[in-house]
């Protein structure tokens, strides 16, 4: 099994950690580590990934170069990083593979946080020896938290609204973006959509609106106006959707739906600055 415990408790019980214990990973552990995110190696769209386990005191850093996360992190001695070839859709596949390695970490009883727009890409890309055609989307401090939260990391939280997630009336729709899904229509798989309502995304903005039609979930972007032009060096709204792909496929297969991701997109009338991403079609 890849994970020890059901990922619907995984997905409820993770958690943003920026605060950690100046302790190191255990040989063994970073073993299971790096063994697990070198598996991660292409998205649901084909794009090739590769993750590392980056120590902060890595010998190959750049001399005199402070590991830098703009003092939203404290303490942490290790971070998973990753880089992915540039696409159609690289920015999902990313976000899909880096979420699926931090429910694993969860799983492992570790602290992660998904930073997309505070850390120095120059620091972490000669460590990953980024190639002209890829990039680093976002990357993830792993360690053992602290028993409780900083006092910024509560402001950045409270900032953020980090628990709160947008009423199920806005995200999900039957047929068409004029009419929510009720949870009694969606039924069995209604489960599946509320672990994709819990998925973390960039400055909380949960993104993704998915419509159903007959046995086809189709997954578009909302994008936050102006959003894009805040964190140039990636896409994070798109890096948001394959983190709600991660979940979706995750605890679909879970809760004992088959399926595949089709590019089938319908002929919908959209929301300003909608766009079409993926579909899902179940088969059982």
């Amino acid at each position: 099994m890849e994970f020890s415990q059901p990922v619907i408790e995984l997905i409820e019980s993770r958690s943003s950690w920026r605060s950690y214990k100046s302790q190191p990973l255990e040989p063994e552990l970073r073993s299971q580590i790096v063994e697990y995110i070198k598996q991660q190696t292409q998205g649901p769209f084909g794009h090739n990934t590769r993750f590392q386990l980056i120590e902060k005191d890595d010998p190959l850093r750049i001399d005199n170069a402070s590991f830098g996360t703009y003092g939203f992190i404290k303490n942490a001695l290790n971070f998973i990083a990753g880089v992915v070839e540039k696409g159609t859709r690289h920015w999902e596949d990313y976000g899909y593979n880096l979420e699926k390695i931090i429910l694993k970490m969860t799983d492992l009883g570790l602290g992660t946080c998904w930073l997309g727009g505070t850390f120095k890409r120059s620091e972490f890309g000669p460590l990953l020896k980024v190639g002209v055609n890829e990039v680093i989307p976002a990357i993830s401090p792993v360690g053992y938290g602290t028993a409780s939260r900083a006092i910024r990391d509560r402001v950045i939280r409270w900032g953020a609204k980090s628990r709160t997630r947008r009423p199920r009336e806005v995200m999900f729709f039957d047929g068409s973006f004029s009419r929510p899904l009720p949870a009694v229509a969606a039924g069995k798989f209604d489960r599946v959509l509320n672990m994709v309502r819990l998925a973390p995304s960039a400055s909380n903005r949960q993104p993704w609106r998915i419509v159903k039609i007959g046995n086809m979930f189709h997954l578009y972007l909302k994008r936050a106006r102006n959003y894009s032009e805040m964190v140039k060096a990636a896409d994070l709204q798109r890096v948001d959707m394959g983190i709600a792909m991660c979940h979706f496929d995750l605890v679909a297969r879970e809760t004992g739906f088959t399926g595949k991701w089709v590019e089938q997109e319908p002929n919908l009338d959209l929301p300003e600055l909608a766009e079409y991403i993926v579909s899902r079609k179940i088969i059982g």
